[in-house]
């Protein structure tokens, strides 16, 4: 059986998740799904980052040390997925001993390859972003992004030898042994890798809530050395039984914010350490609410337990996912979830299973021949679906399947099959065969609709279905 190894980013665990933290579990669960489908032995692995001085600095706002507030952090994280139905193979932790372990046998490596070394750093550094940021890249002498003003710090670190390996990660993605999708994210990190580069610090002097560094126990292991190593860690690298069977990662499911980090740094760390590149990193576009960038400032910040308890786990997954294309940039429009759902769930596939499962239970289903007509666009559904999965455009594969959800429900308003018992077998079974496959193809998104719905189907067709039992799939709101 061959093995498939996706990841999502690990979560910072400084507050509540939101649906920019569920839509990135929520597609790597699909992607996670469809393989299990297609009969590979997959590992889903995802989890928080808990370590940093931004989580110090909000623990200590809490009244809380820091391991009970990552923990109090991390548990509303784990608890969210269960209500989405993430099916992960591990949750990992930063402060967990396994990922302690992990990063400094991973350090060790890079200090073996003589890639670490003392140096002294002064920049301006965001708490917000917990990262060294450009002056140029300031807007009105703040982070753009947290609207921050950045401290003045120079500091004694230790830096990694970035430089060495660029030429390296250079041909790796040039030639797609490390395949960044989309196109678009590839030529960015290029472009990266064509400025003069600096080395980054794999430690830090002041920040206190961390792995110690084992060469300079004053130091601490800095963020991207201590987060990034979670991929191996999460395999109980560097002698564990899963290690050696799924590494490499398949698939590193990322934000765009953090493209550089895990296209740039992190190929150089595995080289270094002598391990084996990922195959693909799936870069996805970040999205705005009603226009504006989420924030607890604006309001609007959406809760996904707010849109679970409205719509259910699974349309939650199917509304998060069809907002727009995970190649680019979007925004959600928060007030047409509901019309979203209304149309494409409630009276788009909801009523069609609704149509098709109230023929079969008013007429006596008999052995026919299928209409070539359905055949024919349910074989070009699947194979413009799988094209799309396996590229990991889930947006893409969900608007195919609804192009056949729409021929069918006009196929039956069109053939009226009560007005033709003649041709009535042929056309029931057709609709049948359609309303099938589309549970196959809905099922990684919709996974508890889905089920319901084929086990409905299931005990119609063998005639155990009450007289008044009814499936309820997706009522209106």
């Amino acid at each position: 059986m061959n093995k498939f190894y996706i990841t999502t980013p690990i979560y910072y665990a400084s507050g509540e998740p939101h649906i920019g933290h569920a839509f990135a579990v929520i597609f790597a669960d699909v992607i996670a799904r469809y393989k299990r489908q297609k009969g590979f032995d997959v590992f889903f692995l995802t989890g928080t980052d808990e370590h940093g001085s931004k989580i110090a600095e909000k623990a200590k706002a809490a009244g809380k040390n820091p391991q009970e507030y990552v923990d109090e952090i991390s548990k509303l994280y784990a608890d969210l997925w269960k209500s989405l139905q993430i099916q992960n193979s591990d949750f990992i932790r930063t402060t967990s001993e396994k990922h302690k372990a992990g990063v400094e046998k991973f350090i060790e490596k890079l200090w073996q390859a003589g890639d670490i070394y003392q140096g002294e750093y002064e920049g301006l550094y965001c708490a917000g972003c917990e990262n060294f940021i450009l002056e140029k890249d300031l807007a009105n002498g703040l982070c753009p992004d947290h609207l921050l003003k950045p401290e003045l710090v120079k500091e004694k670190n230790y830096f990694f030898n970035l430089k060495k390996y660029i030429p390296f990660i250079k041909e790796k993605i040039g030639n797609n042994e490390l395949k960044i999708i989309p196109e678009s994210r590839k030529n960015e990190i290029l472009n990266i890798l064509s400025a003069n580069l600096p080395d980054f610090s794999v430690t830090r002097e002041k920040v206190q809530w961390g792995i110690p560094f084992p060469y300079e126990k004053e130091q601490i292991i800095y963020v991207w050395a201590d987060a990034l190593t979670n991929y191996l860690s999460g395999l109980d690298f560097p002698d564990g039984e899963k290690f050696k069977k799924y590494w490499p990662a398949d698939a590193h499911i990322i934000g765009a914010d953090i493209n550089k980090f895990h296209s740039i740094y992190w190929p150089a760390l595995l080289m270094s350490a002598g391990i084996a590149l990922p195959r693909k990193i799936f870069v996805h576009g970040l999205f705005t609410v009603n226009g504006q960038k989420m924030s607890k400032t604006l309001g609007n910040v959406i809760d996904p337990k707010v849109l679970i308890e409205k719509f259910g786990p699974d349309a939650t997954r199917y509304l998060l996912l069809s907002q727009f294309p995970a190649f680019e940039h979007g925004d959600i429009n928060e007030n047409g979830f509901m019309e979203k759902y209304n149309a494409d769930l409630a009276n788009g596939v909801g009523n069609l299973f609704g149509r098709v499962f109230a023929m079969a239970r008013r007429f006596e289903i008999k052995e026919s021949g299928l209409d070539n007509e359905v055949v024919k666009i349910i074989n070009e559904t699947k194979e413009k679906y799988e094209k799309w999965m396996e590229n990991f455009q889930l947006f893409e594969a969900l608007k195919e399947v609804f192009v056949l959800v729409k021929f069918l429900d006009k196929y039956i308003n069109e053939k009226q099959p009560w007005k033709s018992p003649e041709n009535l077998p042929q056309i029931l079974n057709s609709l049948l065969s359609g309303v099938e496959e589309i549970i196959v193809l809905l099922s990684p998104f919709m996974p508890q609709k889905m089920e319901a719905a084929n086990d409905f189907l299931n005990r119609l067709k063998s005639g155990k279905i009450q007289p008044d039992e009814k499936l309820g799939l997706f009522p209106r709101v």
